[in-house]
Formats: C-alpha cells, structure tokens, sequence
C-alpha cells in the first residue's frame, strides 16, 4: 500500500477555503464571546504601602534576644493574625466590602478567601540587617483599594507591637514552666544518683583502689592462715603418732577377746542361714505355719543373743576407756588433739571467712567498670541538666529585663514609609493583550474543526494526484459534475439555509458562552485576581 501523499501548501490553502464557513462560525463565535467577556470586565485597581522594619533601639549587648525568630516567620504569624476571620469581618463591614456575594448569600468562609486573594505581601531587603515589606490590596474601586490598605497597614503595625509584647510574656511563661520541670528533673536526678550511690558503693571514685588494697591484705592472711592450718596439720599428725604408740605400750590385748569374738562370728552366720531358711519358706507357706513360726523363733532368739554380747562388748570397752583415761601420757596426748583440732577448724573457718570475703571484693572489682560508667552517666545527665537549669535561670532574667526595656523603649517596630496611594491605573485586566488572543484562540478553534472534518478525506482519493499517487496508473478520463436547474437552485437555496444556521448558531451560542465563562469564574484568570 502506497504511503499517505503529502499536500502542497497550495492545497492546504484551497481545503481551508473550501471549509471556509467551518472556519468562520467558531472564529466569530469565540472571538465575539471573549471580546464581549473583555470589554465588560471591571477594572481592578491595586494600592500599596511600604512598611520599614526598624531594628530595636536599645543595643543587643543590654538586651540579648529573647525568641530567636526569623523576619519572615514573625511577619508571617502576624499575617495570620491580620488575616484571621475576626479581623477581615470587621474590615468588610467597616468598608461594605464585597456587597454582591453577600447579597448572594454566599458562605462567609468564600467571602473571606475571596478578600485573602486580593491581599499581597511581598518581602523586601533595603540592605545590612533591615527589612520592609509591602501591603497590596486589589479592588474594582480605587477609594476602596487605597483605603483597606491603609487599614492593612494599621493592623500590622498594631500586631507588630503587641506580638513583640506577647511573644515577650509568652517566653518568659515557658521559661518559668521549663525552669520548674528542669529543677523537678535535677531533684529526682539528684535523689537517683544518691540512692545508685549508697546501693552500689563502688561506683564512688576512687573506691577500686580501695577494694584492691583490701584484696592485698586479704591476700596475706590468706596465706598465713594456710601456713597456719598446714602447721597444726602436721602437729596434729604428730600428737596422733605418739598417742597410737602410747596406747600399743599400754594395751598389749585386743580392745574384743577372742572368744566374745568367735561367739558372735557363730551367732551371724546361724543369723544368715536362719533368714534364708524364713525368707524360703515365706515363698511356700504364710505366717501362721507352723515351720515359719518356729523359724522366726530361732531368728528371734539368736539376735537376743547378738544384743547380749554387744552390750557385754560395749560394757567391757566403756571399762577400758575409763582405764585409758586414767593413763596421764594418754589423757593429754588426747587434750592436746582436741585442742589442736579446735584451733584447726577456728583457722579453717577463719581461712573460709577470708576466701568467701576475697571472692566478694573480686567480684565488687570486676563490677566497679560497669557501675562506674553507669555512674558517670548519671553524672553527665545531672550535669547537662544542670547546666540547662543554670541557662534558663538566666534567660528568664534576661526576658524579664527585656520586657521591660521593650515596654519602655519598644523592640524591633514597624514604620510606615509609603502610605496608601490612590490608584489611577488599573492593573487588570490587560485588554491589549486579551484582545488579539481572543482572536488568536477563535481562529485556531476554527482551523482545527476544519482540518478535523476534513482529516477522513485526506486518506482518500480526491483528484488525478492521489489516483497516481496511491493506484500508480494514469488518470484517463473525468466526468464533471452535471446538475439540472432544480438541483442548482436547491444547491443555492441549500447554501442560504446553512448560512441562516450559522448566524443562529452565533446569536445562541456567545450569550451562552458568556454565562458559562462567568459561571465558572473564568473572567477571575482575565483580570488575575484568582
């Protein structure tokens, strides 16, 4: 398929000439509309006044700054102020501002935005550390412009002042209020600290050495006490010795004779068989029979017997206690090992006592990083809170010789330099440039309709061009268009009717236009007032 034939400049010309009408109707319909909208636009006039900020006059070495606040963030609370709805409803009434949307019986918030639109601040630096700014108002009356901005201007300059006087009143407040919480934070940080300090005294500086010196000593009688228990050890060794040698000299018979011995050794084995013997028969028999009872009888019979001689044996080694005792060599070989093992164990109690303290001291020392550094964090926040108290205390006696410096010789004021002109020309709407763009945005709308309407003809064959162009084969012969008379003076009558329609169309078409445009708030963009 053959690519789309590019036009000549020629033919666009003729395409545009032959939708001509398509051309014309929107042309004049937005042309007329928006020449209409303009003409009948108000002229808005906008009066000005320039406002100097003059620094304070007594110098900042005497009176320091009490809120570091910036020109512009003060300038822009104060707008709010200005601009608040308490302060524009007092300013439409003074002035009968805005009398059609109040006869409309608009909300009151779109009355105050609609003011707030027409009001202009803008910033200026004059140089150094001074600044102004200017106050603009907008109005279709240049009585009124003149006179809500000198009443803008007044405002300001009020706010201005008593701002500085609250802003004053206000930071002395937080700084009393911050004083308070400072010093009931310095309070329960003080009492935290003593409390930390009496439950973990080794966070007292210093106190590591302490604990090692202690260590040290501990560390001394620590061996010397196991000198100590190593020498009763070995004295005690040694009285033992000599008391087993004393007694072998005194005592040349067994502590049991030889037959108490044997008897006994007789009666456990007859013990041993006779309770395997019962056990046995328990297997077979219950307890009432006859040969269990007479077995149990034996066994019983034979421990009687074993408890005799126990207590005979006893009896006889209590007697030769008694006859040790009476032996001087052996009663005070036996005094001197009581007393050995009682110092023995007061030194090992005493070496346990030592170990146990040293263990804590070691432990306390190894603590003492750890709760130092924790101490040292309490410390450091005692201090910044300190130092914070120590601060405010100052700045509040600081803002109170401040408020009354202000008071007295005001701080940093406002001075109207400019007053309020009284407009003669007006800055809107700009009707020399609405004009030809009114013409401009018509003639456009109707060259696109145009090439709109005639874009699907463009893509088929019109001529003996796009017959060589799209089909690559000559054109041979055209047939010209034949009409009758009828069929010519319906084409005319045809012609007259659409040209009707289209004045109709105008005539309907700008009045609706011109509705719509001011509905929607469109002539606000014309006159830049939105």
């Amino acid at each position: 398929m053959a690519s789309f034939r590019v036009r000549t400049p020629a033919e666009y010309l003729r395409i545009l000439w032959r939708r001509r009408y398509y051309i014309a109707v929107p042309f004049v319909i937005v042309s007329a509309t928006l020449g209409y909208v303009i003409y009948r636009l108000p002229n808005v006039y906008e009066s000005s006044t320039l406002i100097i900020v003059d620094p304070p006059k007594v110098s900042q070495p005497y009176v320091q700054p009490v809120n570091q606040v910036d020109f512009a963030t003060r300038l822009g609370v104060i707008q709010q102020h200005v601009t608040s709805r308490t302060e524009l409803e007092g300013i439409i009434e003074m002035f009968n501002l805005y009398p059609e949307l109040r006869r409309a019986n608009l909300p009151r918030e779109l009355i105050l935005e609609e003011m707030r639109k027409h009001i202009k601040l803008s910033v200026r630096s004059v140089g150094g550390s001074n600044n102004a700014f200017t106050i603009s108002f907008l109005s279709t009356d240049p009585v009124i412009a003149q006179s809500v901005t000198r009443e803008l201007a007044t405002r300001f300059i009020n706010a201005n002042s008593e701002d500085t006087i609250r802003r004053i009143r206000s930071t002395n407040d937080q700084i009393e209020n911050r004083i308070a919480d400072l010093k009931k934070q310095l309070e329960e940080t003080e009492a935290k600290r003593n409390e930390y300090l009496q439950n973990h005294p080794e966070a007292v500086p210093g106190q590591d050495q302490s604990l090692a010196s202690q260590m040290g000593s501990l560390t001394v009688l620590i061996g010397s006490l196991r000198t100590s228990i190593s020498s009763l050890q070995n004295q005690l060794q040694t009285y033992e010795q000599q008391l087993t040698m004393v007694r072998t000299q005194v005592e040349a018979d067994p502590e049991t004779p030889l037959a108490v011995g044997q008897a006994e050794g007789q009666l456990r084995v007859k013990k041993a068989e006779l309770e395997g013997k019962l056990k046995e028969l328990l297997s077979q028999y219950t307890e009432k029979h006859p040969d269990v009872i007479s077995t149990r009888a034996l066994l019983e019979g034979v421990n009687r017997e074993l408890e005799e001689i126990k207590t005979r044996s006893e009896q006889e080694r209590a007697t030769r206690m008694r006859t040790r005792r009476n032996n001087a060599p052996i009663a005070e070989l036996e005094l001197r090992i009581a007393a050995t093992k009682r110092e023995l164990e007061q030194k090992q109690a005493e070496l346990n006592q030592a170990n146990q303290q040293y263990s804590e001291l070691s432990a306390r020392l190894r603590a003492v990083p750890l709760l130092t550094t924790e101490a040292q964090k309490i410390d450091r926040d005692y201090n910044i809170l300190r130092k914070h108290y120590d601060e405010l205390v100052s700045q509040r006696e600081n803002a109170r010789f401040s408020q009354r410096i202000v008071e007295s010789f005001s701080g940093e004021t406002f001075t109207l330099k400019d007053p309020a002109n009284l407009p003669e020309v007006p800055v809107s709407p700009k009707r020399m440039l609405l004009y030809p763009f009114s013409l401009v945005l018509g003639l456009a709308l109707g060259i696109a309709i145009a090439f709109a309407i005639e874009a699907r003809h463009l893509f088929t064959i019109q001529d003996a061009r796009d017959v060589a162009h799209y089909t690559h084969l000559p054109l041979l012969v055209t047939v010209p268009e034949l009409l009758t008379t009828r069929e010519q003076r319906l084409r005319a009558l045809l012609q007259v009717a659409q040209l009707m329609g289209a004045v109709v169309l105008i005539l309907v078409s700008v009045p609706l236009l011109v509705k719509m445009i001011r509905y929607f708030g469109i002539t606000n963009l014309l006159t830049g007032t939105y």
